[in-house]
C-alpha cells in the first residue's frame, strides 16, 4: 500500500494531454528537485497512459522536464516516492515514480497519475 502524502497548494495548473486533463498541485517552493532512488522495480513495457507525459528532474511539477514519455515508449521502473499531487486519466496521485525511458534513454520522475497501474510498486 502506498503513502498519502499532503502538501499545500500553492500553484495549480492544468494541462491538456491527448484527450487527458492533468491537474497538478506544487509544493512549497522549498520543495527541492533532487531526490534518492534505487533500482528496485522490474516493471518494463509501455507503461505511459498519455502522450507528451513530462520526465522531470524530481517529484514535483516544479521540477525541470528533461523530456517527454509517448504511449508507444517503453520504460523501465526503477522505485517510487511522495511527491506533489497530481490529477489525470480521471486519477489523483501523491507519488511519482522514477523510471529510465527505454526509447529515448531520459530518466527521470513521472507522477503515477500519468502512468499504467499507479506506477511503481516499490518505494525509493
Amino acid at each position: 500500500m502506498r503513502k498519502i502524502s499532503s502538501i499545500g497548494a500553492a500553484v495549480v495548473l492544468t494541462v491538456a494531454t491527448a484527450g487527458a486533463v492533468v491537474t497538478a498541485t506544487a509544493g512549497p517552493a522549498s520543495a527541492g528537485c533532487s531526490h534518492s532512488h534505487s533500482n528496485v522495480d522490474s516493471k518494463f513495457g509501455q507503461l505511459f497512459n498519455a502522450t507528451n507525459v513530462n520526465i522531470r528532474t524530481g517529484p514535483h511539477t516544479t521540477c525541470a522536464s528533461l523530456g517527454y514519455g509517448q504511449l508507444s515508449h517503453n520504460v523501465d521502473f526503477h522505485c517510487f516516492a511522495s511527491g506533489d499531487r497530481v490529477t489525470a486519466n480521471g486519477r489523483t496521485t501523491y507519488t511519482w515514480t522514477y523510471l529510465r525511458n527505454v526509447s529515448t534513454g531520459v530518466s527521470g520522475w513521472v507522477a503515477d497519475a500519468l502512468l499504467d497501474n499507479l506506477g511503481g510498486n516499490v518505494a525509493c
